[in-house]
């Protein structure tokens, strides 16, 4: 997933880059290349983490625990699609030229600089949808391609904004939803026991 997520991105910055770069350092491309790459890398590297921290515990296996880590994990990314960090995220990812333009740095610390800046800044757009799939599971591949896609779609100029707001209403209804339901059913479940 993080693959797909960053090639979405990567494809039309890495074109921006070039251009600007046509008649300079072909070393400056290469090292935001690589500076990007290592950004996601880690963050791949962290979920996966987070995701075995979790199996271990037993979080993932138990059915209850799952429902409530799925349905706080929906209330944190749909509360996370309003906010000004993601606005800003997404603002700067759909918009290559405006990111070169503003963070600007010559020479190869600058393209370390700028790969550390975007890939920072792609991360912050798709981390917390990212996350769900520590509840809808990273071996599930219609899970993921669906997730791929909506997150694709989000970083599109022309509709991705459009998209954020109305997705973070749908996330946020299905987490307080599944919360309530777990509610409901584990207060049920506990006065059967005490009866």
């Amino acid at each position: 997933m993080s693959l797909v997520m960053m090639s979405t991105t990567a494809v039309p910055v890495l074109g921006v880059l070039r251009n600007i770069l046509r008649t300079g350092s072909v070393a400056v491309w290469w090292i935001f290349v690589a500076t990007y790459c290592a950004m996601w890398i880690g963050f791949a590297v962290f979920a996966t983490s987070l995701q075995r921290i979790m199996t271990n515990f037993g979080w993932v296996e138990d059915h209850r625990s799952a429902m409530w880590l799925t349905g706080v994990l929906l209330v944190v990314a749909g509360a996370y699609q309003f906010s000004k960090l993601k606005e800003n995220c997404l603002t700067q990812c759909v918009a290559p030229m405006t990111f070169f333009m503003r963070y600007w740095r010559d020479g190869i610390v600058g393209g370390m600089k700028m790969g550390f800046r975007h890939g920072l800044t792609c991360i912050g757009c798709c981390w917390a949808l990212m996350l769900l799939a520590l509840a809808g599971g990273m071996s599930n591949v219609l899970f993921m391609v669906l997730s791929a896609v909506v997150m694709a779609v989000e970083k599109f100029p022309a509709i991705g904004k459009r998209v954020t707001a109305p997705l973070g209403v749908v996330l946020l209804m299905g987490g307080f939803a599944l919360l309530a339901l777990q509610f409901i059913f584990g207060v049920h479940s506990t006065n059967h026991l005490h009866n």
